[in-house]
């Protein structure tokens, strides 16, 4: 199978993505992909091992007899959520739950998503401070890259673009 952006060479990555029920499939080569800033050199997603830290650092966050119990009684001020509610439910009831609740779910998110900081796509309609905020970390982050492949004209001008990002950003 042919890539579909260059319609060249082997398609090598497939990917899938599934959004409000749609499918949509995508078949590109690695400089395709790579120009795409897909991280094609990244390991599989092992199940096993995602379970057994989220099982290690579950057991970090919940007490050992000989600790005080949390207080499962503390509830959220936006909506009421209680500890013993999520954890039943495994989801959180609004978006101040992450600061009340913020010493026992970080662990977990950072277990599941190797970082505390969205890395990903941003809404059209979030606010341009929000999507100058994620561009300028995508940017620090193939700054690093480049760095470590001692790739320095690249680094340069990914500075660049950082500085000039910089100066346009709107004030929060």
């Amino acid at each position: 199978m042919l890539c579909e952006n260059c319609q060249q060479k082997e398609a090598t990555l497939h990917l899938t993505q599934v959004v409000n029920g749609e499918v949509t499939k995508c078949h590109l080569c690695e400089s395709c992909a790579i120009s795409k800033g897909i991280d094609v050199h990244a390991t599989p997603l092992d199940l096993g091992d995602m379970l057994k830290n989220l099982k290690e650092k579950l057991a970090q966050v919940q007490p050992k007899p000989s600790d005080a119990p949390p207080d499962s009684s503390a509830a959220c001020p936006g909506c009421g959520a209680t500890r013993t509610e999520i954890l039943k439910k495994g989801r959180l009831g609004c978006h101040q739950c992450y600061d009340v609740f913020s010493a026992e779910i970080l662990p977990v998110v950072i277990s599941l998503q190797h970082n505390d900081q969205h890395a990903g796509k941003v809404p059209r309609r979030a606010s341009a401070h929000l999507k100058t905020s994620v561009e300028s970390a995508r940017l620090r982050r193939e700054l690093d890259k480049a760095i470590a492949s001692e790739n320095y004209e690249q680094a340069a001008a990914l500075r660049d673009q950082i500085r000039a990002l910089q100066m346009e950003a709107p004030s929060p």
